[in-house]
């Protein structure tokens, strides 16, 4: 098992195959470990609304909570970035958060620093998100429960009316459910990076975060993602030969 180069938050047993790496998280600073429940929380809203606007608004708090969570496993991984990545983390992503004038710069800054992740990483993220969208049984209850005990609601009725709207969106609107799904994934990342880190020194040789799912689920295809997980999906196409 050797480190990361560059990459002093985590050992890796590489593969052939990025995402069937075995990743061993070091210990986390107590600085960064602070940040693990904030950086997972979203305000989801409370209310079904199929208009374009509301539905476009949930594909840009997906995209936004999926950056952030990725952009703080950057940190984790490698103990660096850029200097405001730990204030644009603070931000949490909401209706009213979404309309503010300076969103762009900072989601192309998480976006950066999301896709200057290794591969084996992100692959694991995404090829999650896949498990979540092959399998349609339990998908929206298990979905819905994550991101919102993730989100820290108020109180008991918001944090019902949460799980009913996303559990509805996931239903009633399939072109949001890869952007759902991909929200969901990083943040089951971030919670398992931080339960090894915390259990173990560099993880159990007998398993490891890289294998988050038994089986692991097959890659989704780009088709059935957003459009703006492009360059997630460019970042594990070029491997860890790309950007070190």
């Amino acid at each position: 098992m050797s480190s990361a180069p560059g990459r002093p938050g985590y050992r890796a047993e590489p593969s052939g195959d990025p995402g069937r790496s075995r990743v061993f998280p070091a210990p986390v600073p107590a600085e960064l470990r602070v940040l693990g429940n904030d950086v997972r929380a979203a305000d989801w809203p409370v209310r079904l609304a199929f208009r374009s606007s509301r539905t476009a608004l949930l594909d840009t708090l997906c995209r936004w909570q999926t950056l952030r969570a990725l952009a703080y496993v950057h940190l984790l991984a490698a103990r660096t970035g850029d200097e405001r990545l730990p204030v644009d983390l603070r931000v949490v992503p909401g209706p009213e958060a979404a309309g503010d004038p300076g969103l762009p710069e900072l989601l192309a800054r998480l976006e950066k620093a999301a896709a200057g992740l290794p591969a084996d990483l992100l692959d694991t993220v995404v090829c999650d998100s896949g498990g979540l969208l092959a399998d349609q049984r339990f998908a929206a209850s298990v979905l819905a429960a994550g991101l919102t005990a993730d989100s820290r609601p108020a109180d008991a009725d918001e944090a019902v009316s949460r799980a009913v709207v996303l559990t509805g969106y996931w239903y009633e609107v399939p072109g949001l459910r890869g952007a759902l799904a991909l929200a969901w994934s990083a943040n089951l990342f971030v919670r398992s990076w931080l339960g090894w880190s915390q259990r173990f020194v560099y993880g159990d040789p007998a398993g490891g975060i890289g294998i988050t799912s038994d089986p692991r689920p097959p890659r989704p295809s780009a088709s059935a993602l957003p459009g703006w997980a492009a360059p997630l999906l460019d970042r594990i196409g070029q491997g860890d030969g790309a950007g070190r």
